[in-house]
């Protein structure tokens, strides 16, 4: 009987291990790292200590400018989020690649208190188009126009498009 179970055990022990994968393949997991800036989108000023999480276990606060770094945090598709106090949530997917940072850029977050359908800046790093120097019309006084110092246009002072179309507009 002592035999047969002692024969048992090393049988069960023998399928036990011979099915289990080889060894340090259980759990593991490639990781990278994620980076970015949290600001504000009205003024586009840092919003410190702003709570940035990738899932519930990767977390950080932001720095005083903004910035975080989250290390350690699983390759592939991941989503970024950001909370802060008196701010909406936000968040954005970065992909992470194996030992590389994964910049998250301008994650931006609107001020609760902010009337709906009011305009938020762009990203600092975002050009704003402007028109070049042959495309920006200029104004010269005609001789129909008042001299007073209100009324007057140097030739030099520049008009937007938006703003000749508009002054045309009224004109008629």
């Amino acid at each position: 009987m002592r035999r047969t179970l002692v024969i048992a055990l090393l049988f069960l022990t023998a399928i036990g291990s011979s099915c289990s994968p080889a060894a340090n393949v259980v759990g593991v997991q490639s990781y990278g790292t994620v980076v970015g800036r949290v600001l504000d989108a009205t003024t586009n000023r840092p919003i410190p200590q702003a709570l940035v999480s990738v899932g519930s276990l990767f977390t950080a606060t932001a720095d005083p400018q903004g910035g975080f770094v989250l290390v350690g945090i699983p390759i592939g598709n991941q989503v970024v989020q950001v909370h802060a106090p008196g701010y909406t949530y936000t968040s954005e997917p970065v992909f992470v690649l194996q030992g590389r940072t994964a910049n998250a850029r301008y994650l931006r977050l609107v001020p609760t208190d902010m009337p709906v359908g009011e305009a938020t800046l762009p990203p600092p790093a975002t050009p704003s188009p402007s028109p070049g120097p042959s495309e920006e019309p200029t104004l010269a006084p005609s001789p129909a126009t008042s001299t007073s110092p209100a009324a007057s246009v140097s030739p030099a002072a520049s008009v937007s498009p938006a703003a000749s179309t508009m002054a045309a507009q009224k004109r008629r």
